[in-house]
C-alpha cells in the first residue's frame, strides 16, 4: 500500500477516493497496456505480443519447419501457460490468422487442417487442427539463444520471453497489421516481400534515399488477393505521412458478354460479396443482370456476373463496382510501437527504423561469435602448445591430486590460462595423444580469419551493410514472390447515373395520405370501375400523377421531412390491389401522414421550388435542386419543425405562381406576394406568416390564378375569388374568411387552389368518399356561408394536383440564404 493510501486509510479500513481520480488513474493504465502489449505492432518485428509468443513459445517447443505439426490445442496451451494470460479463443484467432494466405502477404505459420477460407467460415477447433512454423519464420525468430534482444520475465516471473524477435526481414511492411488500441488504431496493408527487401537495401546504401526513389523500387501495397489498387496520391500520402487512402477493385473480364470476377479486393468477404452483389441487383431490377453465380473452386476464385442481351456493360459494371464491395476503400494508418510509444510513420520512417533495429541485432550476434570464437581460438592455442610438450603435461596431470591442483600446476609450470588449462585437463587422455596437429592449425586458421571478419563487421560500418544486404538479398531469392496487385495511378470514376442502367417505363402513380404508393401500367386502367380502386380503410389517395422509372418521387411528410423515391423501386401494382408501402423503401414514421407528392425528373435542371407551411404559421420556400439525395431508404428534413408544430402543407412554385394564401382554423385569410416568402435551404425554419397569436394555420399554399376553395370538419365548401382576399405584407392576421360557428365546434379544415373541371375528393369519420366537381360550387362573397354536404365530420380533403417538375420552367424571384431567413424570424419573435 503506498503511503497516500495508507493515509486515506480510515478507522473502518476504506480507502476513500474521488471517482473521477479512480477512473482516470486506472483507465490510463489500461489503455497504456493495450497500446503497448496488445493492439498495436512493434515497428521493429511487425509483431503484437501475441503473435510474438506464439511464434517464441512454439520455438521453443521445436516445432519448426522441418519437423512434424503438432496440435494446436498444445501450443495454445503452452502460450496461455507460460506467456500469455488470456482466452485461448483469442490466441487461436491469433495463431489462425498467421496462417491464412489471404490475410498475410508471407504467411508465418504453417497449419494443417481447416484454418478457414475466404468465404469468411472458421477455422476448425484447435484440437483438429495441427501447426508449425513456416520457414520464414525461422527469420524472425534466428539467432534468439546470441544475445541479440533483451529478455523479460513473464507475467508470474517464471519464465523469460524475448522482448522483439531478431527479424531478418522487415516483416512490418511485408505482412501489415492492424488493431485498434484506446486512442489509436492501426491498419497497414501488406507490401511485396521482394519490394520491401529491395528498398531496404536501397535505404542502406543511400540514407539520404528520397520517396520518389523509393516509389521507384515500392510500387504500392501488394494484397495477397491480388486485386487492382487504384489512387497515386493516397499511396504517396500514406508513404510519405503513415496515412492515405487507395482503393482497391476486383480483377474482372469479359466473359460472352459477361461479367467474370477473377480477384476481389483484400479482406472483402468472397460469400458476402455475392450476397451483397445480389441484394443489388434484387433492389434494382432494372439494371440488366440476370444472375449471379459463385464458380469459385480449387482452380481458383470465379464469380460470374450474367448480364443481359440489352444490357451495357460498362455501364452495369460500374454501377456494381460503385455499390458493392467490388470495390473498397482501404485507409491507410501506420501507426506503430516506437521506443515504447504510438508514433505515425511514412515508409522511409519505418524501414529506417527496422534498419536500426537489424544493425543492432547483427552487431549483437556478430559480437557473440566473436566472443565465441575468440574463447575457441583462446583454447585451440593452449591444445597446440600442449601437444607440444604432452608428456609433460600429462606427467603434471598425473602427479596432481584434483582438477583443481591440475589447472594450477599447469598455468604454473606452462603459462597456460585459466581457460585453456581447464581444456586441457577436462580432455580425456585418448584425446591429448590422438589430436592431429594439423588440424588444430587449420582451425586456428580459420577462427583467425573469423575474428578478423567479425572485428571488421564492428568496426567498419560499410561491412556490416554489405553483411547485411547479403543476407536480405538471399532471403529475396528464397522467398520474394511475384506481385500480385496491380497498381494504377488514376481513381477510375464510378459515377454511372441509375438512370444509364434502367430501362424506360411509364406509369400512373398514385400516393395516400398514410404512405400507400401504388404504380399502375398503361394496361391497367380503364379496364374496372373506380369502386374497385382499393384503398386501405380510413385512408385516402392524395395525388396521382404519371412518371417513368428514370423519374424521382419525393413525398412530403407532416413531420417536416421529405422522402425521395426512385420510380425504379417502386414495384408495380394491380387496380385491385393497395399498393406497396413507404416503409419497404424508406422508414416512415407510423403517426405521420403525406401531404404532398412531386414527380422530378432531373433534380439539376429542376429550378422550381417547393412551397411549405407549418401550423405554427411558419413558411418558406425550398429550392427543389437542393433535395437531390444520395438515399432513397431515409427521410430527410426538409423543415426545422419546434416542438408540437407540423408541416400542413405542400405546394409546388412555378414560373406562374403569384401569391400564396394562408388560412388559420377560425377562418382568418391572408393573401402574400410571393416574393414575400424567402427561399431558404431544407435546414432552415422559415419565416412567420401570420400576426395573429395562438393561430393555427391549415393551409399555406402557393396560387397562379385559381380560385380559392375551403372546406369546413363539418363539411361545408365555399368558393371565392383570390380578389376577395386583399393582399398584404407578411406577417399579417388577413381577413375572415369563414365564420367560426362556436355552437356546432366548427373550423376550417383545408384550402386548395382550385379551377373548373378539377375534381376535390372528401374521407368523412365513417371511411365514406364522395368527390364533387369544384363546377358544381357557386361563388359566395366572404360573409356568405354555404349549406355542408349530407355527410359525418370531414377527415381528409384533396384535390389531387398533379405536380410535375418541368426543367423548362424557371422561376425568377429573389432568393434569401438560409441565415439571412433564420434571422428573419428572430427578428419577428423579439
Amino acid at each position: 500500500m503506498s503511503k497516500e493510501e495508507q493515509n486515506l486509510l480510515n478507522e473502518q479500513g476504506i480507502i476513500d477516493y474521488p471517482l473521477e481520480t479512480i477512473i482516470g488513474e486506472r483507465f490510463g493504465r489500461y489503455a497504456k497496456y493495450i497500446i503497448q502489449e496488445r493492439a498495436l505492432p512493434d515497428v521493429r518485428d511487425g509483431l503484437k505480443p501475441v503473435q510474438r509468443r506464439i511464434l517464441y513459445a512454439m520455438n521453443e517447443l521445436g516445432i519448426t519447419n522441418d519437423k512434424q505439426h503438432k496440435k494446436s490445442a498444445r501450443i495454445v496451451g503452452e502460450v496461455i501457460g507460460k506467456y500469455h494470460p488470456h482466452g485461448d479463443g483469442s490466441v487461436y484467432d491469433a495463431l489462425v490468422r498467421m496462417s491464412q494466405s489471404w490475410k498475410l502477404g508471407s504467411p508465418l505459420i504453417d497449419m494443417q487442417g481447416n484454418n478457414g477460407s475466404i468465404d469468411g467460415d472458421s477455422a476448425a477447433a484447435m484440437r483438429y487442427t495441427e501447426t508449425r512454423l513456416a520457414k520464414l519464420s525461422g527469420l524472425l525468430l534466428k539467432d534468439l539463444e546470441k544475445n541479440t534482444v533483451l529478455f523479460a520475465p513473464n507475467f508470474d516471473d517464471s519464465e523469460k520471453e524475448p522482448t522483439v524477435l531478431p527479424a531478418y526481414f522487415p516483416n512490418i511492411l511485408a505482412n501489415g497489421a492492424s488493431g485498434i488500441a484506446a486512442g489509436y488504431a492501426t491498419n497497414m496493408p501488406p507490401h511485396n516481400l521482394g519490394e520491401i527487401i529491395d528498398a531496404t537495401i536501397a535505404l542502406i546504401d543511400k540514407p539520404n534515399l528520397s520517396l520518389n526513389d523509393i516509389f521507384k523500387i515500392v510500387k504500392g501495397p501488394d494484397f495477397p488477393t491480388g486485386g487492382i489498387a487504384r489512387g497515386f496520391d493516397g499511396i504517396q500520402n500514406a508513404f510519405e505521412t503513415g496515412k492515405g487512402r487507395v482503393f482497391i477493385q476486383s480483377k474482372f473480364h469479359e466473359e460472352n458478354g459477361h461479367l467474370v470476377i477473377t480477384e476481389i479486393p483484400y479482406e472483402v468477404v468472397k460469400q458476402d460479396l455475392v450476397r451483397k452483389i445480389g441484394e443489388v441487383v434484387d433492389a434494382n431490377p432494372g439494371i440488366g443482370v440476370k444472375e449471379v453465380r459463385d464458380e469459385t473452386d480449387r482452380t481458383g476464385l470465379r464469380i460470374v456476373i450474367e448480364l443481359g442481351t440489352d444490357t451495357d456493360f460498362e455501364v452495369t459494371r460500374k454501377f456494381l463496382f460503385k455499390n458493392t464491395p467490388l470495390q473498397v476503400s482501404y485507409n491507410y494508418n501506420n501507426v506503430v510501437i516506437v521506443n515504447k510509444q504510438p508514433m505515425q510513420m511514412g515508409i522511409i520512417l519505418i524501414l529506417k527504423a527496422y534498419i536500426e533495429h537489424h544493425r543492432i541485432t547483427y552487431t549483437k550476434r556478430t559480437e557473440f561469435e566473436l566472443a565465441k570464437a575468440l574463447k575457441r581460438l583462446e583454447i585451440i592455442e593452449g591444445l597446440i602448445k600442449a601437444i607440444s610438450v604432452l608428456d609433460e603435461v600429462i606427467a603434471i596431470i598425473r602427479g596432481s591430486s584434483n582438477r583443481g591442483e591440475a589447472i594450477t600446476n599447469l598455468i604454473a609450470r606452462f603459462q597456460f590460462s585459466d581457460v585453456q588449462a581447464g581444456a586441457i585437463v577436462d580432455l580425456r587422455l585418448y584425446r591429448l595423444t590422438s589430436t592431429d596437429i594439423v588440424k588444430l592449425q587449420e582451425e586456428q586458421a580459420n577462427l583467425n580469419a573469423q575474428i578478423s571478419h567479425f572485428n571488421l563487421i564492428l568496426k567498419d560500418e560499410k561491412a556490416m551493410n554489405q553483411e547485411i544486404i547479403k543476407n536480405l538479398k538471399e532471403i529475396k531469392d528464397e522467398f520474394g514472390v511475384p506481385r500480385r496487385t496491380e497498381i494504377i495511378n488514376e481513381i477510375e470514376a464510378l459515377d454511372v447515373e441509375i438512370k444509364q442502367t434502367i430501362v424506360s417505363k411509364e406509369f400512373t402513380i398514385w400516393i395516400s395520405r398514410d404512405g400507400y404508393v401504388k404504380a399502375l401500367e398503361a394496361s391497367q386502367i380503364g379496364k374496372f370501375s373506380f369502386d374497385e380502386f382499393k384503398r386501405r380503410p380510413n385512408d385516402l389517395w392524395i395525388s396521382c400523377v404519371p412518371a417513368t422509372t428514370l423519374d424521382h418521387l419525393i413525398l412530403v411528410s407532416s413531420a417536416g421531412v421529405y422522402y425521395s423515391i426512385p420510380v425504379f423501386k417502386i414495384n408495380p401494382s394491380k387496380w385491385k390491389e393497395t399498393g406497396m408501402h413507404l416503409n419497404q423503401i424508406a422508414t416512415m414514421n407510423g403517426n405521420d401522414k403525406i401531404v404532398a407528392a412531386f414527380v422530378v425528373n432531373d433534380f439539376q435542371d429542376a429550378k422550381q421550388e417547393i412551397l411549405v407551411a407549418s401550423r405554427n404559421a411558419l413558411i418558406k420556400r425550398t429550392p427543389i435542386e437542393g433535395m437531390q439525395t444520395k438515399m432513397s431508404s431515409k427521410a430527410f428534413k426538409l423543415m426545422k419543425l419546434g416542438d408540437g408544430d407540423e408541416l400542413v402543407s405542400a405546394s409546388l412554385v412555378t414560373s406562374k405562381t403569384k401569391f400564396v394564401t394562408m388560412v388559420s382554423e377560425n377562418g382568418f385569410s391572408v393573401r402574400y406576394d410571393i416574393e414575400e416568402i424567402p427561399s431558404a435551404s431544407v435546414t432552415a425554419k422559415g419565416v412567420k406568416s401570420f400576426s395573429a397569436k395562438d393561430e393555427k394555420i391549415v393551409a399555406g399554399k402557393a396560387f397562379d390564378n385559381e380560385d380559392i376553395v375551403i372546406i369546413t370538419n363539418k363539411g361545408n365548401i365555399k368558393k371565392i375569388k383570390a380578389d376577395l382576399v386583399p393582399m398584404m405584407n407578411r406577417p399579417k392576421k388577413g381577413v375572415r374568411l369563414y365564420p367560426w360557428n362556436k355552437k356546432r365546434d366548427e373550423f376550417v379544415k383545408d384550402l386548395f387552389p382550385a379551377n373548373a373541371n378539377e375534381v376535390i375528393n372528401l374521407l368523412d369519420e365513417n371511411d365514406s368518399v364522395i368527390q364533387l366537381n369544384i363546377n358544381s360550387i357557386k361563388y359566395s362573397d366572404l360573409e356568405e356561408i354555404n349549406n355542408d354536404l349530407d355527410m359525418g365530420d370531414i377527415d381528409t380533403a384533396i384535390i389531387e394536383k398533379n405536380y410535375i417538375i418541368q426543367t423548362n420552367d424557371i422561376p425568377k424571384m429573389p432568393r434569401t440564404s438560409e441565415n439571412e431567413s433564420e434571422n428573419e424570424v428572430e427578428t419577428e419573435k423579439k
